[in-house]
């Protein structure tokens, strides 16, 4: 009689199949793509990048992760805020345990449930991009870009050092109207003695008194930077 059909599998092939199965299961590290941001709570929600592959070789799209939060790089009160926008990558990690509890608190705390790598402990740590869109570096500075506006142009958003600055009155209408006021006042100025430098001190001490001086001017960037570079 053949029995070789209803022998058990042998160790080995009981470890696989059972090492295969933990693994398809278990939650480490993915690539996400963001679906939607929340801000005022600090979370995103994001559609994994690589499906699940079944034992029959079909594969199906992991369910959306919801409320994860999304890492900022921070310390002592500075941080760095990126704008994070829809179908913008980033890496999904997922916790050993439940961080329901720590999320909500901030304290250390007992995990919540008994959950381990759960798609619902992902931690989204955003600026990964695939080969299609690597970015602009060329590996001899530090570089800080950044775009701006509604329709997505990249603008100057920081100084640095031989930056052109322009100042104009929807700017600094303080120090432009003293300007205007120093103008009209020295402009039809005569002096009334020999001594026009003592002249002009009297008036240009009285003018200030009048108008002091502006403390600083705001101005803005004419746009020559769309980045800053440090190094």
């Amino acid at each position: 009689m053949d029995v070789s059909n209803e022998m058990p599998p042998d160790l080995n092939t009981t470890l696989d199949n059972l090492k295969k199965e933990i693994f398809s299961t278990l939650n480490c590290c993915q690539i996400g793509k963001i679906k939607s941001v929340d801000t005022s709570a600090g979370t995103v929600q994001i559609n994994l990048q690589i499906k699940r592959v079944a034992q029959d070789g079909t594969s199906t799209a992991i369910p959306v992760l919801t409320d994860c939060p999304y890492f900022v790089l921070q310390g002592g009160g500075a941080y760095i805020d990126m704008p994070i926008k829809v179908d913008d990558y980033c890496i999904v990690l997922f916790s050993d345990r439940d961080i329901d509890n720590w999320w909500k608190s901030g304290n250390q705390t007992d995990p919540a449930t008994n959950r381990k790598h759960h798609l619902s402990d992902g931690i989204a740590i955003v600026g990964i991009a695939p080969k299609t869109g690597v970015l602009k570096s060329d590996g001899s500075l530090v570089r800080v870009l950044g775009t701006s506006g509604n329709d997505g142009s990249s603008i100057a958003l920081a100084a640095r050092k031989d930056d052109a600055i322009k100042s104009t009155s929807s700017e600094d209408s303080t120090f432009w109207a003293w300007i205007s006021n120093f103008i009209n006042v020295f402009s039809s100025w005569t002096p009334v003695s020999e001594d026009g430098g003592a002249a002009l001190k009297t008036l240009m001490t009285s003018f200030i008194s009048a108008n002091p001086t502006p403390s600083s001017i705001t101005g803005k960037i004419t746009g020559s930077s769309s980045e800053v570079k440090i190094g």
